[in-house]
């Protein structure tokens, strides 16, 4: 077999096995916007956007804008953008 041909197989099947066995992760925060497909957390000066799948759950806290909660999902599913919940001071 080519190398050629080999490499993308074997991408494939580890992009496989990461999601098969990929990490999970909690994040705490206040929700800021949740729709069928994303939930928006800001957890100190910092915006979580998290993917919803079948294994995305709310393990505290009652989903709703302003509540607190926390929120555990797979890693790939969590994007953390660092400093996009800080606040404007006036």
């Amino acid at each position: 077999m080519k190398i050629k041909k080999l490499a993308p197989m074997i991408i494939a099947v580890l992009l496989a096995a990461n999601a098969a066995f990929g990490q999970t992760i909690s994040v705490t925060g206040q929700v800021t916007v949740f729709t069928d497909a994303q939930i928006s957390l800001v957890s100190g000066t910092d915006l979580w956007n998290i993917q919803r799948t079948a294994t995305t759950t709310v393990t505290n806290g009652t989903l709703a804008v302003g509540n607190t909660v926390t929120v555990q999902c797979a890693s790939g599913d969590a994007q953390k953008i660092k400093g996009g919940g800080a606040q404007k001071k006036e």
